[in-house]
């Protein structure tokens, strides 16, 4: 498990967008909140169709987050309670305050909180135009 601890939070730019259907509607994702607070396109000149998206999320107290999968790289800074990031093929991440965490491209990954719930700070570096995320139970899968 790799948690660093950071002294100083340095914003980057970006915000998010979000996928919603009927199904999604019904599922823990519905009850996590998500405030976009920043999205940004990279300059087309240093990285031509990349966004920076920066959301701050809330996961209610004893939830498990559906596996799922983005098309960037996710960052989390923790900020409240505690979460555990389960990632396939990697090693999982416990989130607590003043911690941070990586998902890595492509990587399918679900969070638990307990009782507490859990507050992060995301940054996502993400292919323009595309979904906040792709659910796994959707038949997506990141090879393709």
């Amino acid at each position: 498990m790799r948690v660093f601890r950071v002294p100083v939070l340095i914003v980057l730019l970006g915000a998010g967008v979000a996928r919603c259907s009927a199904a999604d509607a019904e599922s823990p994702f519905a009850q996590t909140k998500v405030e976009t607070l920043l999205k940004q396109e990279l300059a087309r000149g240093f990285k031509p169709d990349l966004e920076v998206i920066v959301d701050l999320v809330e996961i209610p107290p004893d939830t498990t987050l559906e596996r799922h999968w983005h098309s960037g790289e996710e960052f989390h800074y923790y900020l409240e309670g505690a979460v555990e990031v389960a990632i396939d093929g990697g090693p999982s991440i416990t989130g607590t305050p003043g911690t941070v965490g990586h998902v890595p491209y492509k990587k399918t990954h679900t969070a638990t909180t307990g009782k507490s719930g859990a507050k992060i700070l995301v940054f996502r570096v993400h292919h323009s135009g595309e979904p906040m995320r792709y659910l796994e139970r959707d038949g997506e899968s990141p090879d393709g």
